[in-house]
């Protein structure tokens, strides 16, 4: 009898669910531990924009230093990096599951 636990995955599904949250598409797609290593990561790139963003604001129309600045945008950069890579990786892997369904 044949093994129906991965079934077939929707590609799109697979896209949207890490569009909203790097990880949760790679759950869907039984990569678990994957998804939970991205959705730690994503957590931490967070909460690390916490104290540039906190200082920022704190500014109120004063020049940041660069510091700060150059911190924001590394991290926002990461954080994008991040997030393209989940949504185009589990697009790519419930493709691949689907092949590997059909052969």
């Amino acid at each position: 009898m044949e093994d129906k636990s991965r079934g077939k995955k929707r590609p799109a599904l697979a896209f949207i669910l890490s569009a909203i949250f790097p990880g949760l598409g790679q759950i869907y797609n039984n990569q678990i531990p994957k998804g939970i290593a991205l959705i730690v990561l994503n957590v931490a790139i967070n909460l690390l924009l916490v104290k540039p963003i906190e200082k920022l604001t704190a500014l109120r129309g004063s020049i940041p230093d660069n510091s700060t600045l150059f911190i924001l945008i590394a991290y926002t950069i990461a954080g994008l990096v991040l997030w393209i890579y989940a949504m185009i990786d589990a697009k790519r892997t419930a493709q691949k599951i689907n092949e590997s369904e059909v052969t």
